[in-house]
C-alpha cells in the first residue's frame, strides 16, 4: 500500500542537511500534490536584549526562508512559511515545532539530522532526537 503524505512541514535552519530535508519534501509534493510549510525558529540568547541584534536574527531567519521558497518556486510550488521568536525561557525550538505540528495537523515532518546548532562529530542534533520521540506524525530524519 502506497502512503501519500498530503501536509509536511520542513524545519529549516540553512543547514545542508535541513536543505536535504526540503529536497526529500519537493519529490513528495511533484509526486503526490503535498502542501509544503517552511518553519525557522529563532529563540534569541538571554543575554541579548538589544532590539537591533533580535531584528538582525529575524532579517537572517527570513532570509533563510526566502532561499528555502525560491528553492520550491523552481519546481512551481508555492508554500507557507512560518517564522516564530520564541523567549528563550519560555520555549525551545523542538517545543515550538512541535506546537506547530499539532497545531497544523501535518501528517509527516522531514528533518535534518542536525542543524547548526549541533556539534561536530555528533549524528543527530538534540533538537532532532527530541521530536523523533515525541512528534505525533510521521517523520523522516535526513542526513
Amino acid at each position: 500500500m502506497k502512503t501519500i503524505f498530503k501536509n509536511i512541514l520542513v524545519p529549516i535552519d540553512g543547514s545542508p542537511a535541513s536543505m536535504r530535508a526540503l529536497d526529500l519534501a519537493l519529490e513528495f509534493a511533484m509526486r503526490d500534490g503535498a502542501k509544503i510549510t517552511l518553519m525557522h525558529v529563532i529563540i534569541p540568547p538571554p543575554n541579548l536584549t538589544s532590539q537591533q541584534a533580535i531584528e538582525e536574527l529575524k532579517k537572517s531567519g527570513e532570509s533563510i526562508l526566502e532561499a528555502a521558497e525560491s528553492r520550491c518556486k523552481c519546481f512551481g510550488l508555492i508554500t507557507k512559511k512560518i517564522l516564530k521568536i520564541a523567549e528563550w525561557n519560555q520555549s525551545s525550538v523542538a517545543s515550538e515545532i512541535y506546537d506547530e505540528v499539532v497545531r497544523g495537523r501535518y501528517d509527516l515532518a522531514i528533518l535534518g539530522s542536525r542543524g547548526y546548532s549541533g556539534e561536530r562529530g555528533i549524528l543527530m542534533g538534540s533538537v532532532t532526537i527530541s521530536l523523533a520521540i515525541s512528534l505525533p506524525c510521521t517523520i523522516i530524519i535526513v542526513r
